[in-house]
């Protein structure tokens, strides 16, 4: 029976991406795509929804297999489910990257335009990337949707947070816990909390605008 790892390397060879393309598309590195198509590893929960996103695939099929339950004859489409057509189509409001303001103040001015997006977040808005320390992740030109709603602190997730008067976007580690930066080895510091830092966002989409 196909495991997991099988139905992400067949929709990542469908596209015609490799592990490494599919790793920065997903926020992880390309080891861990490794571990999750050989068995070794199964994404987390953000993850998983990080990857229906960026290989256009449906939830249910990805995590287990069941495919479209439409009964119209036609030939079934083993990638795409209900659950995917189903996921709305939101207006994500985008703002300007936070530069020394105040954290409170990030979403009280006027957006500066709306991105169209179909994305699970109950609380979504967006950022237009600018910093170096997470350049890896997000390229220049990038947006990231976050979430409002965070829930608890997941290992491999990128968050907005508050820290020292700033507002940073850094991968958060579980063991030690640590925000981690993703830009060019040793000029970014990692930040060990004492406390958990004010939570902003929780990334869960990044779009990479390709034309000027």
């Amino acid at each position: 029976m196909k495991h997991i790892g099988h139905r992400i390397r067949e929709a990542r060879t469908r596209r015609s991406w490799s592990q490494a393309r599919l790793a920065k598309a997903a926020l992880v590195s390309q080891p861990t795509v490794a571990n999750w198509e050989n068995g070794s590893h199964s994404p987390r929960e953000a993850a998983l929804e990080r990857l229906t996103s960026a290989l256009e695939v449906g939830r249910l099929w990805l995590i287990d297999g069941q495919q479209n339950g439409a009964s119209n004859g036609n030939t079934t489409d083993t990638i795409t489910d209900v659950g995917y057509f189903a996921t709305p189509i939101l207006h994500v409001p985008v703002f300007p990257w936070p530069r020394n303001t105040n954290p409170g103040t990030i979403l009280q001015a006027a957006p500066i335009r709306h991105l169209a997006a179909s994305v699970q977040a109950d609380a979504p808005f967006a950022l237009d990337c600018d910093d170096p320390a997470i350049s890896r992740a997000f390229p220049p030109a990038t947006t990231i949707i976050f979430d409002r709603t965070t829930g608890p602190m997941q290992d491999g997730v990128f968050y907005l947070f508050e820290w020292q008067g700033h507002v940073l976007v850094r991968r958060w580690r579980d063991q030690p816990e640590r925000f981690e930066p993703a830009g060019d080895p040793g000029r970014f510091e990692t930040i060990f909390p004492e406390q958990r830092p004010r939570i902003l966002g929780r990334a869960v989409m990044a779009i990479r605008c390709l034309i000027d």
